[in-house]
């Protein structure tokens, strides 16, 4: 029955996005424009453009805001012309199906963790999630945007069909349990933490001494709240907008991964926009990934202390505490060195802020 919702939904989706994509040109005719990926046609000047982003955040959080500022952005700088539409809150599908969408043109772009694409791409893009790689906030800005870390990651999708344009800030990845709270390792023995589906986070945890438990994002909070899930890993943000701290009410700020949200087009529907087109998108999105990036960075303080006065407990770790679960993950790098290799392992510790 989910399956063929599923089905139903998406096929709703796509006629709903070749509706708002249909233009009249000036003899009269009509003409169909794909909203994103491979059935987009070049798009020439003055053609209308919309432009579906979607995502499994709340209507409410940053990511969200920040998009629609980005409609409002390019349909006042284009008279209308061209526009932004938001599905929130899983509207266009669980992540993998609107990471797939992408390229099949039910949307033009998606953003959500960056395992869901390295998932789809393979190993190589994955190594943007190496745990304790950027270990705070600084780190992550620094080595993405400054050494080099948006471009390598782009390198790792060629060929994929993906492009990169920007990052958002999802959070720090911690650690939120209807149980306890987790010192170390032998906390975390025997403890199913769900994660999204990807190696490398199964090989992190298994690590770290979990039970790591993938599990489609549509499933986590009847898991949590039922037992059959004692943790989840993911950021503050997502911690807030759903509440999970409300059946979940120990949070252990490990900061074990620097989860970006890459923001991903299809690079055929890239390639189709006219040059002034593309130029005023991606300077568009560029502003609105910077804006979005500072306001969730400036909330995430004030979620924790909301997160203690709704009685939860919030533990940071210890520098001690920190320094062994960075330890106990050195094996992870060198099984993922001989996935990948050591250029490119060597390229991505090359971005790590001295």
């Amino acid at each position: 029955m989910k399956k063929v919702l599923a089905i139903v939904l998406t096929l709703a989706l796509v006629f709903s996005l070749a509706a708002c994509g249909s233009k009249t040109n000036d003899s009269g005719s009509s003409s169909g424009e794909a909203s994103g990926g491979e059935s987009s046609g070049a798009a020439s000047e003055g053609e209308q453009i919309v432009i579906s982003i979607g995502h499994t955040d709340s209507s409410q959080r940053s990511t969200n805001v920040y998009g629609e500022w980005l409609n409002d952005y390019l349909s006042e700088a284009t008279d209308g012309r061209i526009t932004v539409q938001m599905y929130p809150d899983g509207q266009a599908g669980d992540d993998p199906d609107i990471a797939a969408g992408v390229k099949l043109g039910t949307v033009t772009m998606y953003f959500g963790l960056a395992s869901v694409i390295s998932s789809i791409v393979g190993d190589e893009a994955s190594c943007i999630d190496l745990p304790y790689l950027y270990p705070t906030y600084e780190d992550w800005i620094k080595g993405t945007f400054e050494n080099g870390g948006l471009e390598l990651f782009n390198e790792t999708l060629e060929g994929s069909g993906y492009y990169c344009i920007d990052m958002l800030y999802n959070g720090m990845r911690n650690v939120i349990s209807n149980k306890k709270i987790y010192h170390n390792a032998a906390d975390l023995n025997g403890q199913k933490v769900r994660i999204s589906q990807n190696e490398l986070n199964v090989e992190l945890w298994k690590a770290m001494g979990a039970n790591p438990t993938p599990m489609a994002w549509g499933e986590v909070i009847t898991s949590l709240s039922t037992g059959a899930v004692d943790a989840l890993d993911h950021s503050i943000g997502v911690f807030n907008d759903f509440k999970i701290y409300e059946m979940a009410p120990y949070v252990t700020i490990t900061n074990h991964c620097s989860s970006p949200y890459p923001l991903v087009c299809s690079q055929e529907w890239l390639d189709s926009l006219s040059d002034a087109d593309r130029e005023l998108i991606i300077d568009g999105i560029h502003q609105m990934c910077a804006q979005q990036r500072d306001a969730e960075r400036a909330n995430e303080m004030q979620y924790l202390e909301e997160f203690e006065k709704a009685g939860a407990t919030v533990y940071t770790l210890t520098q001690e505490e920190s320094d062994a679960f960075k330890e106990s993950v050195q094996p992870v790098y060198d099984m993922w060195r001989e996935r990948v290799g050591d250029e490119l392992m060597d390229k991505w510790l090359a971005t790590v802020p001295n």
